[in-house]
């Protein structure tokens, strides 16, 4: 049944996501509000099918803890996918801090593009944190509010735990933005690298603004707390 499943929202998932991008294609003379908006309905949907092929469902505690206005980064832990998607329609327009390496996917890279999302090259961790920095503040000054980054780096099997990159402590400290921390369960169902994916509800739980706390150890400290705690 699982492989049956897995199949079935396959099929829905790269048939739609083909159709879907290629229509949309000529992103280039597209406004980035239509662009955000095209990309929220297939994050959307994409959800939305995991939930009724999958059966993957979701929980989200602690809404109350995003705030109602200005800029901020989003700190998450990175199991699977999944979260990529969630992340996107829980905050449309958000600007995704990503390896360079997804840089290159056809016809995506060009909705990165238009979205502005900022991409490091973990070899050059000096230079891509200057990029870093630059790119943040010039992103402030356009008035685009939420930034998402995944500390680790990499996707993590649950239980499983790595050094956290300080560079989402980098943007708190020099641009003053506030770190929102969100953790998932994510791996334990949409499987990392797995075709069969596995029934089961995810719980996301965010946590209290870190905000105006200067002290690098502090921040990651409680950061890792919260993803393996």
């Amino acid at each position: 049944m699982r492989f049956l499943r897995s199949f079935i929202f396959y099929t829905f998932f790269y048939t739609g996501t083909i159709f879907f991008f290629l229509t949309f294609s000529p992103v280039k003379f597209f406004t980035r509000n239509f662009v955000v908006k095209l990309c929220t309905i297939w994050t959307k949907s994409v959800i939305k099918l995991s939930k009724l092929i999958l059966g993957i469902k979701y929980e989200v505690k602690g809404y109350e803890n995003i705030p109602e206005s200005g800029s901020f980064v989003v700190a998450s832990n990175h199991q699977s996918a999944w979260e990529t998607f969630f992340l996107g329609s829980l905050f449309p327009g958000s600007i995704f801090i990503l390896k360079n390496e997804l840089k290159k996917i056809p016809i995506f890279s060009q909705y990165f593009k238009k979205l502005g999302f900022i991409f490091v090259r973990r070899e050059k961790a000096f230079d891509s944190l200057k990029i870093l920095l630059k790119s943040v503040k010039k992103l402030i000054s356009e008035n685009k509010g939420v930034f998402i980054i995944f500390p680790e780096g990499t996707r993590i099997k649950p239980g499983e735990k790595t050094k956290l990159n300080s560079g989402v402590f980098a943007i708190h400290k020099f641009t003053g933005l506030p770190i929102l921390p969100i953790k998932l369960n994510s791996g334990k169902f949409w499987i990392n690298k797995k075709f069969n994916k596995r029934e089961g509800k995810i719980i996301v739980k965010i946590f209290p603004i870190i905000n105006k706390e200067y002290d690098k150890e502090k921040v990651m400290t409680k950061l890792e707390d919260y993803y393996y705690k």
